[in-house]
């Protein structure tokens, strides 16, 4: 008897899911999120995990994360729609078997128990009666050994090229498909996702996720970081005040400060929101209702995130494909632009931008919404 786990949004997918299993003889335990069932997997260890992919559930995000903090988890993907495009896509991403509705207990029987094979056979060791060998006998075994030899220098070698063209990429391809902006804490790039309503923090050397915030109560669309704070702000144009802790603990809530936002950003002093339909800056003291101290207008075309660099405040233009610098004192004027010639084929659309200290970071969306988010490093900021 196997514990498995069924990671699915809907109480209802995950009991009637729970009894087949359980039917089968499998110990079920249900998550909700994507924190539950990697606390799960990390305190059970189970043999694998049955995800649900529809119904507000993104599965390959999912299966990406959950084998990304567990490689040799077997992973089942369970469709809420009959699709054999998503099948292939769960597939690619890493799921071993693919449900397809109506699920069957027999269904379910033979792609969980086809999945949790993956897991590798049990060895163990026999005593058996001495063989005589011939000369040829030793002979294959020599040149099994240099093979198997040359085979893992083979491999080696590969690993380091891979590891070699890794180092030098400036893309990247993410676990999610509608990003909404882009974030520098200091240490962490913050990835907004506003269709999972999640923040992902990632790692500005390899891109890997080293934290995923999921809120229910709301959809974000923008943040920026202070040395004290942590600032999101909601479709609803709501902007929290939080603790820079794994909770992202709410501190203080200004209701629709800052409507249609694309993007906000601190200078050390003020806040700054990029309002993408009235197509203005606005300038905020930090008091009790995130007062609006002056109105600038915006000249480019498409609002998609705003950033301070340490001395100027940048603006992404999604429609032109570039970043736009303001000075402080006149943040109505464009006084420096920076292209963004990785967007130019038109495959993906730039909807956040970051600044590290040294490069600028863009993430963009697949411009027919089906295909994985990209990140982007780009070159030093000309000075």
């Amino acid at each position: 008897m196997a514990a498995i786990g069924v990671l699915a949004k809907e109480a209802a997918d995950r009991e009637l899911l729970g009894l087949m299993l359980g039917e089968l003889g499998h110990r079920v335990e249900g998550a909700a999120r994507l924190e539950e069932a990697v606390e799960f997997a990390r305190e059970r260890k189970p043999a694998g995990f049955l995800i649900v992919d529809g119904a507000g559930a993104d599965g390959e995000s999912l299966t990406r994360e959950l084998l990304r903090a567990f490689p040799l988890l077997p992973v089942v993907a369970a469709l809420k729609v009959r699709d054999a495009n998503r099948a292939v896509a769960l597939m690619r991403v890493g799921a071993c078997e693919v449900v397809a509705p109506p699920w069957t207990p027999e269904d379910l029987k033979a792609s969980v128990s086809k999945g949790l094979r993956f897991q590798g056979t049990a060895l163990s060791v026999a005593a058996a009666a001495p063989l005589s060998r011939s000369p040829l006998w030793y002979v294959l075994s020599v040149a099994l050994f240099l093979a198997a030899g040359l085979g893992a220098a083979s491999l080696k070698r590969a690993e380091r090229n891979r590891a070699a063209a890794a180092a030098r990429t400036d893309r990247w391809e993410l676990p999610v498909r509608h990003p909404a902006g882009l974030a520098f804490d200091g240490k962490s790039l913050w990835l907004i996702e506003w269709f999972t309503q999640s923040f992902y923090a990632l790692s500005p050397a390899d891109t890997a996720v080293q934290l995923v915030r999921h809120l229910t109560a709301e959809t974000p669309v923008a943040a920026a970081f202070t040395s004290e704070a942590m600032w999101t702000v909601s479709a609803d144009g709501t902007v929290i005040r939080r603790m820079r802790d794994d909770k992202m603990t709410p501190l203080t809530r200004y209701p629709r400060a800052a409507p249609n936002s694309a993007g906000i950003a601190f200078d050390g002093l003020y806040l700054w929101a990029l309002d993408g339909r009235a197509r203005v800056l606005r300038k905020h003291l930090v008091d009790r209702e995130l007062s609006v101290l002056a109105t600038y207008p915006w000249r480019g075309l498409k609002a998609a995130g705003l950033l301070f660099d340490g001395a100027s405040l940048w603006t992404l233009d999604a429609a032109d494909r570039r970043l736009m610098r303001h000075a402080l004192d006149r943040p109505q004027d464009v006084i420096a632009a920076v292209p963004l010639p990785e967007y130019a084929e038109g495959a993906y659309v730039p909807v956040g931008a970051a600044w590290d200290g040294a490069r600028f970071w863009t993430v963009g969306e697949a411009k027919d919404g089906k295909g994985p988010a990209r990140l982007v490093r780009h070159k030093e900021e000309p000075r």
